[in-house]
Formats: C-alpha cells, structure tokens, sequence
C-alpha cells in the first residue's frame, strides 16, 4: 500500500512540474519567432466613438474633416487634404483601424 502511493505522489508531483513546461512549449509553437509580437496601435475592443473615428482618421491622413458616418461596424471619414485631394478612410469600429478606402 505504502508502495502504490509513493507511486501516486511520485507521478503528481511530475505532473505539476512538467505541466507549465509543457504549455510554454505550446505557446512557443504557436509563434513563428520566438520574440513577443508587438501590439498594433489601435485603440481596445470596445467600441469607439465617432469623434475618435474622426481624430484616428485625421492622425493617418491629416487635414480637414468633411463627413463620418457610421455603419455597421465601422465608420466612412472624408477627410479634405491640405492639396484638396479628398480621402475616404474606413475605421474600424471596435479595433480603430484606420485605412484607406479603394
């Protein structure tokens, strides 16, 4: 009896100290490199407002504002550059990606 649990304790405490090794090893093989990935600057999940669609919008492509109208998940800014071009950009609405539309 005495044999059968210095066996089962035995077999636990491998368990706990190899398990963490183990999930580190996963998360490792999930990443191509082996260094942290950045962060992208975009603002948290939550969703954003559409003055903060205007302002991620003007920081990307400066100038005037002339519209932003919300959709669905995301917002359409035009935006009046400083040489007239006018630019439609897309941001998301959760993410705030900003880019430009096609």
């Amino acid at each position: 009896m005495t044999k059968i649990l210095t066996i089962l304790l035995s077999c636990s405490l491998l368990l706990v100290l190899v398990a963490p090794l183990q999930a580190n090893d996963s998360a490792m093989l999930l990443s191509d490199n082996k260094e942290p990935a950045k962060q992208p600057t975009v603002l948290p999940a939550k969703d954003i407002t559409k003055e903060t669609a205007a302002q991620l919008a003007k920081q990307r492509f400066p100038g005037r504002i002339l519209k932003v109208r919300a959709e669905s998940r995301q917002y359409r800014v035009r935006v009046m550059q400083d040489d007239g071009r006018v630019v439609n950009v897309i941001v998301d609405g959760r993410s705030g990606r900003v880019k430009r539309e096609d």
